[in-house]
Parts: C-alpha cells; structure tokens; sequence
C-alpha cells in the first residue's frame, strides 16, 4: 500500500512552480544551470538536500515543485506534463508508470552510469524496463504497525500478537477497557496488510499471486477472495467501522500523533512525527494469518529517481550530478534524516531508530517484502491499484460482498488488457 502511507505530498503553494517548466532554459539570470525537479514530496524535507548539492556544485540551482493530493495525485500530474512538454529535467518515476515513461522516450537510460554501481540489484530489478535500468531507486520502504504501548497496556499487551485471528481478539479487548479507537486504516489504504498474506503465499510458488492474476493464469476472484473475508473480520467483530471510508491518511495519523488511536498502519517516515507528538509508541509486525508463517509486510524498493531523456549539454551533465549526490552518503543521511526513507544501497548502512527495531529487522533486512502490482500488466496499474481501494470501501461500507469485491476487480482488470 505504498505509500499509500509513504506517498506524503506537497502544499498548494508549489502549484505555481508548474507552469514555468515549460519555458526553463539551460541557465537562469545568475549565470547558474537551473535544474527543474519534481518530485512527490514536501518542499520542507527535500529543502536540505537541495541546499547541500547546491552548496557543493555553486554553479547548478535547483527549482523544486511538486503537486497537491496522494499519489496518484502525482502519477496524474506527471503525464499531464509529459503530454504537455513541461517535464521537469529530474523527475520521481513511479514504478507503476515506469513501462509507460520508457515507451515515452522521456527516461534516460541509466544502466552504465557511474553511480548505478551503489544500488543494489532488487532495486535495480523494479527500475528495469527490458533489461535496462531507467530510475535510480536508493531508498526501500515497509509498511507496520504503530502502537501505542500506553493504550495496548490497558488491555494487558505490550506488542502486536503474531496472528490475525489473535490481532482481532486483542482490538476487542481494547476496545472493552474502554479505547474508542482501537484500529484505524485511511479509505486510500484500506486492507493494508493483505499484501503481505499473498506475499508470504506467493514465496512457496513459483510465479506470485498477482503475475499470475496478471498473466491470466488466475483471478481476483478465485486468489483474492479469501483475503479479503479475512480483512472483513474488522467490521463483522465491531472493532473498525465503516468511518474509514471517509478517513485521509493525515486524519488517521493525527488520531494517532494526538494518542487517541492504538493502532494503525504506518511506517518508518512517521518516526519523527510520532516523536514530536511526544506519545508513548512503537512499531510492530503486522499479523498473518496462521501461526508459523513468515512474517510479511507489504513493501518494495522505493519509487526511483529518473533523467529526462530529452535534456543535453549543461542540463544534462547537472542532472547527473544530482543523481550522484543522493546517492552518496551525505546524500542518503539527508534523505533518512529530512525524509524518513531508509536507504538501501551497497555504499550506506543506515542507523534505523529503535522503535522500528523490529519492522526493520522482520522486513527488510530479510527481504521479506511484497508488492502486489508488481505483478500486475504494466499499463493500468496505476487505475487497478485505486479500485482495490475502492472495491474495499464498499465493503467497509456493507454494499458489496469480499466475493464481489474480487470480481469487480476482475471486470476492471478485463478493461485495462
């Protein structure tokens, strides 16, 4: 659900910065090459390492923008400028539109670059379009839980059971010691840890679950459903309600940061925040279904950063500059520390805060991470993943079945091919 939880976006005020693109040239007034940059966060987090790769190459400025809304916020406003020639010279490039920017032409081929030999080869794989590495992803991201150890103490716990089934046991026995808010999921990242169920699933085959969804070889219907009945239990056992459907991804973090929330999806990019609220916290695993299964978590390499195939001379050679500069140790610390990313490259090992300890430890550093439209045909992830969203919302909401949740997905999917 990447992001969904990871996917922060941008304040109105960077709107303005779209329109100018179109016209940058391959210098400004100061005599310096003005690098445009788009990306899918906050100007406040990427501000320092903006000013630190200025303050090493003095003769490059580097104009920011990024766009309000989630993540498909973004993915919307990147093809809008790409059709409208106002592509920034560095750009974010989702993983899930990746196929689409390479058939484009607007994504530089960065397979011999110098820096590529610090990534490794996972995020090399989710960057690679034909065998050819187009996006520099330095940075890998899980989902967990968050808790709050002061609420789940109420009920005599003091972290996250390790099955599903025991998850829901212990939401109602919070929700007995009288937290109103046991568990939440914002309506953009609803069924947040079934990902991690068909992740685990998928390790014992030889093709995931999704490819073969993705390939023909099954259906939502006939993989997905149990899934999504096992999710449903939330709703049947009364510990979360069909609020949800209506709750953003900053509601239900600020229910949280305020300590009014046990549990919820999240993290390592809310540390900080959680910190500043000043709450009694950690994270934890997240539940699966039967005991003995590995523990799984939805995750993957993070979305890369790309080159605008269309750039030259002075422009280009900037903007290779960037690229080796996030990936350099000052670079990567900058990102970890501004950001909440955790690098995940051959030249930087990352001091990861204690109360991710055990995310960190069950999820990455084993590899244990899965995400499902990674399997999925190229074209039309973007529109698949937002209907899984969807279809869960009219769960929450008792409209429809789990069964004819995975069969609309279906019928959606027949749209996309």
């Amino acid at each position: 659900m990447k992001k969904t939880w990871q996917t922060i976006v941008g304040a109105g005020a960077a709107i303005a910065m779209i329109a100018s693109l179109a016209g940058c040239g391959s210098g400004s007034a100061s005599g310096k090459t003005e690098l445009s940059f788009f990306a899918n966060n906050t100007q406040d987090v990427y501000q320092p390492v903006i000013d630190a790769f200025e303050k090493k190459n003095p003769d490059i400025k580097v104009k920011f923008s990024t766009t309000n809304g989630a993540q498909a916020g973004y993915q919307q406003t990147l093809q809008t400028r790409i059709s409208g020639g106002q592509l920034a010279d560095v750009y974010v490039a989702p993983p899930e539109q990746l196929s689409d920017l390479v058939k484009n032409g607007v994504a530089k081929d960065l397979t011999n670059e110098s820096f590529m030999e610090r990534i490794g080869d996972t995020n090399k794989a989710q960057a690679s379009v034909d065998g050819k590495v187009y996006a520099m992803s330095i940075t890998a991201w899980t989902n967990a839980y968050a808790y709050n150890k002061d609420l789940l103490a109420k009920a005599g716990y003091d972290s996250i059971p390790e099955t599903w089934d025991e998850f829901i046991d212990m939401l109602k026995a919070l929700k007995d010691a009288g937290v109103e808010k046991p568990y939440l999921e914002p309506k953009a990242g609803l069924g947040a840890l079934v990902e991690g169920w068909i992740g685990y699933d998928s390790s014992k085959q030889s093709k995931s679950i999704d490819q073969q969804i993705g390939d023909g070889s099954s259906t939502f219907a006939k993989s997905y459903t149990k899934y999504y009945k096992e999710w449903a239990k939330l709703f049947d056992a009364g510990v979360m309600g069909s609020e949800v459907t209506g709750l953003a991804d900053d509601q239900v973090r600020s229910e949280f940061a305020a300590g009014r929330l046990a549990v919820m999806p999240s993290g390592y990019w809310d540390v900080n925040t959680f910190k500043d609220a000043g709450i009694n916290f950690a994270f934890g695993r997240m539940p699966m279904l039967h005991k003995g299964d590995t523990p799984y978590a939805p995750g993957a390499a993070d979305s890369g950063y790309a080159i605008n195939a269309k750039i030259d001379g002075a422009k280009l050679k900037a903007a290779e500059s960037f690229l080796d500069f996030l990936s350099s140790e000052e670079g990567l610390k900058l990102i970890q520390d501004n950001m909440g990313l955790i690098p995940s490259t051959k030249n930087y090992t990352p001091d990861i805060d204690e109360t991710f300890k055990e995310p960190y430890d069950l999820y990455l550093k084993t590899g244990n991470v899965y995400l499902n439209t990674l399997g999925w045909p190229a074209s039309g992830r973007s529109a698949l993943r937002a209907e899984t969203f969807a279809q869960l919302q009219q769960v929450a909401l008792g409209s429809i079945t789990p069964a004819q949740a995975t069969a609309n997905l279906d019928t959606k999917l027949k749209t996309l091919s």
